[in-house]
């Protein structure tokens, strides 16, 4: 087992500063799965039930993790509080290569695109002030033409990423998105980008 989220000494996920925890963030911040001193992920998609789990297991012993078919979850007050300190310092991430694996999650977690990988290139959220932050970091990477609407009958707000910036957004976060490998790596698989997906996602 991995070291034991809570010590003083240390914060043991990387959230700001590692590809594969910003990756983790954006899944969790797409689901905000958690209560009390409880933290986890509810998901349909076995392979991101797996990914999580994967991450818990770098912490906690198997028997300490829950999990059944769509849902998994820890008991640890420390990491929750990890959790949504990082998410609460979402404006801090500053490198290109963090912050399209924090969109990958997102993306995974609660985005969608239409088959022809340009139109409706979007991922919802529950409160306006999240998809504003997250507009404000996509400008970072370089992808403008962002907007947020308002869905009322649904109480949602959707970020949508023109369809002449949603080639550029996809390719950002293709390597890790587990959603995006899916639909397009698979016929590809001993491609460069197939081999760094695959890296980032072991």
């Amino acid at each position: 087992m991995g070291n034991t989220v809570g010590s003083s000494s240390a914060n043991f996920c990387n959230f700001l500063s590692s590809e594969k925890d910003a990756f983790i963030l954006g899944l969790w911040c797409a689901d905000c799965y958690w209560w009390s001193s409880s933290i986890g992920l509810s998901n349909t998609d076995k392979d991101l039930i797996d990914k999580f789990r994967k991450f818990l297991r770098r912490f906690f012993a198997e028997d300490r993790i829950k999990y059944n078919r769509h849902h998994i979850f820890v008991n640890s007050r420390p990491l929750l509080r990890e959790f949504r300190n990082a998410e609460n310092n979402l404006e801090k991430l500053e490198k290109p290569e963090i912050i399209n694996a924090y969109f990958a999650g997102r993306f995974d977690g609660d985005g969608s695109v239409d088959k022809n990988m340009r139109n409706d290139c979007r991922i919802v959220y529950s409160n306006k002030k999240e998809a504003e932050v997250d507009k404000n970091l996509l400008g970072k990477v370089g992808i403008n033409n962002v907007k947020v609407y308002y869905y009322q009958f649904s109480k949602t707000y959707c970020l949508y990423v023109s369809r002449y910036e949603a080639k550029k957004f996809l390719d950002n976060i293709l390597p890790y998105s587990i959603k995006l490998q899916k639909l397009v790596l698979e016929p590809r698989r001993d491609s460069a980008l197939a081999k760094k997906a695959r890296e980032l996602n072991n």
